[in-house]
């Protein structure tokens, strides 16, 4: 990520040309070398790799295994109020949290991390736009593979009732979260982000968004993960999901995109 002549053909001054290709195909593939290049930063980050395969599978099998199964009140869409064993409860409400928790720390270390770097690209003639799409792309693989990682660490004990909106829902945490982290990167010290990113996820989906909570808080409808754990626990015990909350996940996470935008072109100009 930090090597600017990697991914793009170099002409006059170092600037990456589009070879004569159509603009939009001169964009995809800038998008596509930022986005490799990107992938490649992820390789070689161990503590990364670890994140994103050994955090999920290690609280989803641990939690799950050890919770008791005694049967709670969840309230779902198109069904009413069921009872479920509550290790199940949990650990539907693990997978959008673990996609949240991972997100959002890769979204703070990629941003940390790649800032000057992709300074130095825009020089070389990248378009902020270009990376900023790149680095979406990265999060979205980030917050995919903690999707499946949980998923498959908690299909021995249960699966979803609506697997694609399941899934859906988790990566939407996942983007959304990650999106905070990319924030975090630009507002925040690494110390500050970090402790930021390992708390704000736990206390959002765990104790905000915990459907056995008869009276949430007024605070909960409007943090990064309500909608897209409504979702999650509706897809996880109801055949039946409601869209409107789906609809208002992805309101939000255009929100934060929009913001994250902002933040990332501001710091490319003044850097």
């Amino acid at each position: 990520m930090s090597r600017i002549d990697a991914g793009a053909p170099a002409g006059d001054g170092g600037a990456p040309r589009d070879g004569g290709d159509r603009p939009g195909l001169g964009f995809a593939r800038r998008v596509a070398a930022a986005f490799e290049m990107g992938l490649r930063e992820y390789a070689r980050t161990p503590v990364l790799l670890a994140l994103l395969v050994f955090l999920p599978a290690y609280f989803v099998g641990v939690l799950v295994y050890l919770l008791p199964a005694s049967p709670v009140p969840v309230a779902v869409a198109g069904e009413g109020t069921v009872a479920v064993p509550s290790s199940e409860l949990y650990g539907i409400l693990l997978v959008p949290l673990l996609c949240a928790l991972v997100g959002g720390i890769a979204g703070l270390f990629l941003m940390l991390n790649a800032r000057d770097a992709d300074g130095r690209l825009v020089v070389a003639g990248y378009r902020p736009a270009q990376l900023l799409v790149a680095r979406v792309g990265l999060l979205a693989v980030a917050a995919g593979v903690a999707a499946g990682v949980s998923l498959g660490v908690l299909s021995v004990e249960v699966v979803p009732e609506r697997l694609g909106w399941f899934v859906a829902a988790s990566v939407l945490a996942g983007l959304t979260y990650g999106l905070v982290g990319a924030l975090a990167g630009l507002a925040l010290s690494r110390l500050a982000g970090v402790y930021l990113l390992l708390f704000a996820p736990m206390v959002d989906v765990f104790f905000f968004q915990n459907p056995m909570v008869g009276d949430p808080h007024w605070l909960a409808s409007y943090l990064p993960g309500h909608f897209a754990t409504e979702v999650a626990v509706d897809a996880g015990f109801s055949a039946s999901v409601s869209l409107e909350p789906l609809g208002w996940a992805v309101a939000y996470l255009l929100a934060v995109g929009a913001a994250a935008g902002v933040a990332y072109y501001r710091s490319m100009r003044s850097g």
